[in-house]
């Protein structure tokens, strides 16, 4: 039944990824002129026809249309995990646990921003009863202190009950996500070692450690281009798991004097050469491709049904990702070709 079950979540892994947009889709997408037209060709022609079912295109919010995207790329992750009863190992829960900490660094946000009365408008009303956590609860919350003690009983009690609070009420936002973010890869990697085969648990924990090195590729450069930040101080900011970005890399190509000088030296290591990128605007483009398209074999090869869902997870949020990038595009009147060039294949 095992060997069965697996297969037949790989099957359907690959079956879902196969009504994923097209180029075409995105073509036709990127040349309307409003949001409206462009929800209302997702909701005729795409795999997002049932989502959209009662949508009222004509008059749909870009808040509310991106809202709908997400819920339904989530119900998509619930389905194929349940599809075999695959929640029961804490592994497939992983998605869970992830957007437990995005409601948490958002909660965050809108505090710092002294807004913590908008958070519910913001939050995924389709999350509710599917975390760990109280998100109404969360919602309360009118500070850090009073979002501390809901997380009382977490997982997350741990790792932020110690953050320092300014006079203003305020915390490093930066810091509670590297915080947040170093306990979710650790405990998704604890988790994997403990409870999947060793071959299938190498397969996953090579795509995770290298997707983690594309992250911080990406937000070493922000820091390098736009704050001019030393190779110290950016090493501080990242996540401190590698695969092929090891301490040693990480320093030769962070101590160079600026982004042009970064970028030189990125196209010399092990990732720099699986990519092609003519001038510093399309970089951070073309490694998120990079992180598609390792995503993509994993799923086309890959006999693992937790290597499966996990790529295809992936996949679809940079999909997601993708539709908004087309949304915003059009929001602020940028050429079809403009909002083309900032796609990732999928």
């Amino acid at each position: 039944m095992v060997k069965f079950s697996t297969n037949a979540t790989v099957a359907r892994a690959r079956a879902l990824h196969g009504k994923r947009l097209t180029e075409a889709d995105y073509r036709e997408l990127a040349g309307r002129k409003s949001v409206s037209e462009a929800a209302e060709y997702l909701k005729k022609s795409t795999s997002y026809s049932a989502a959209l079912s009662s949508v009222n295109t004509a008059t749909v919010h870009r808040g509310y249309l991106e809202s709908v995207i997400r819920r339904y790329s989530f119900d998509r992750y619930i389905n194929i995990c349940d599809f075999q009863q695959l929640r029961k190992e804490q592994f497939y829960n992983y998605l869970i646990v992830l957007s437990e900490i995005r409601e948490i660094l958002s909660v965050i946000l809108h505090i710092n921003a002294d807004s913590s009365d908008e958070y519910i408008t913001a939050m995924p009303a389709y999350l509710i009863g599917k975390t760990g956590i109280n998100l109404i609860e969360l919602a309360k919350a009118k500070s850090i202190k009073e979002m501390i003690a809901v997380l009382r009983h977490s997982r997350y009690y741990p790792v932020l009950k110690t953050i320092a609070v300014d006079e203003n009420g305020h915390v490093d936002y930066l810091n509670c996500e590297i915080k947040l973010r170093t306990f979710y890869y650790q405990w998704l990697m604890d988790t994997i070692n403990k409870e999947l085969p060793k071959k299938t648990a190498e397969e996953l924990l090579t795509q995770i450690k290298t997707q983690i090195d594309l992250i911080n590729i990406i937000n070493a450069y922000r820091m390098k281009k736009f704050y001019g930040l030393s190779s110290a101080e950016i090493d501080k900011k990242l996540l401190p798991f590698y695969r092929k970005l090891n301490k040693k890399s990480k320093t030769e190509l962070f101590e160079n004097e600026n982004s042009e000088e970064f970028l030189k030296a990125f196209s010399k290591t092990y990732y720099g050469r699986e990519i092609d990128f003519d001038n510093s605007e399309n970089f951070e483009t073309e490694v998120r491709k990079l992180r598609s398209k390792m995503a993509r074999r994993a799923l086309a090869f890959s006999q693992s049904a937790a290597v499966s869902v996990y790529s295809l997870v992936l996949l679809d949020e940079l999909e997601v990702d993708n539709i908004i990038t087309v949304i915003e595009g059009i929001r602020y009147g940028r050429s079809a070709d403009n909002i083309l060039s900032m796609i990732i294949p999928t």
